[in-house]
């Protein structure tokens, strides 16, 4: 193999994985030096890129803009839509704002309040004071995902020093455009982590950067999938005193069982 132009051996690693071409710079310099080309690197780069989207400065090379993308994460719609790419696959990874979601009775300051915390992506993040019916609604135009991918839909949330009123389950739900052929079921969800209750419900998870999240739902992006998906999440059908839940926002990333990991 090391017989081969380095243009021939860029060529075969662009069909590979991205952990393959990592590991590939060990074999030789001449694998080191194709695996550092555009050329493979443009093959793991979006071929569109959102709206709004421009490359950070000091980047000359595309294996650089990669991997900022994977590690540093762009603000776009106003700094309400936070784009970046999975690091096993390139696919587009988004998280939307809690400003830019509908949250019913979020503008009123008797019931939800705009905070600003440290380490946070966003300038804002809402605090609910107390409600009785809690709904909370986000839409991302399918034209902005990875074609062909299995994403999942998150909330992203954490806890103030005095939640009350979540040990029930919640209902999630996943609305997608009326021309797709998949249709997603509501289903509950608990926003605790030990609920304590006997219903079946799918449990909040801690991430890394110390909030949690719980899946809204699934579905598959299709290439030519047009129009947008609505996301929710919402306690009504039961409404008592709720309050101490921080909204970060609503996570779209790629389900990670689908990739290999390197």
């Amino acid at each position: 193999m090391n017989n081969l132009p380095e243009d021939c051996i860029a060529k075969i690693l662009s069909l590979t994985t991205i952990a393959d071409v990592c590991r590939s710079s060990a074999v030789s310099r001449i694998f080191r030096s194709a695996a550092e080309s555009d050329n493979v690197w443009n093959h793991f780069l979006p071929s569109d890129f959102p709206a709004g989207f421009a490359a950070p400065a000091g980047l000359p090379t595309r294996k650089q803009l990669f991997f900022s993308l994977v590690h540093n994460p762009l603000l776009l719609n106003d700094a309400h839509l936070s784009f970046s790419l999975e690091r096993e696959s390139g696919k587009k990874c988004y998280i939307m704002a809690a400003r830019s979601l509908s949250v019913v009775w979020g503008h009123d300051q008797r019931y939800w309040q705009w905070i600003t915390l440290p380490n946070t992506r966003f300038v804002e993040v809402a605090e609910l004071i107390l409600v009785w019916w809690l709904e909370i609604t986000g839409k991302i135009n399918m034209s902005l995902l990875s074609d062909d991918t299995l994403y999942a839909s998150y909330l992203v949330f954490k806890w103030n020093d005095a939640p009350y009123g979540f040990r029930q389950p919640v209902e999630t739900s996943l609305v997608l455009p009326a021309d797709t052929d998949d249709h997603v079921q509501p289903s509950l969800v608990s926003l605790m982590q030990n609920p304590g209750t006997e219903e079946e419900a799918q449990c909040a998870a801690m991430r890394r950067d110390g909030w949690y999240e719980v899946e809204l739902g699934h579905f598959f992006k299709r290439r030519g999938d047009m129009g947008e998906i609505e996301m929710s999440l919402k306690e009504t059908k039961k409404p008592f005193e709720k309050r101490g839940l921080i909204l970060y926002g609503i996570e779209i990333r790629p389900m990670p069982q689908l990739y290999p990991t390197g």
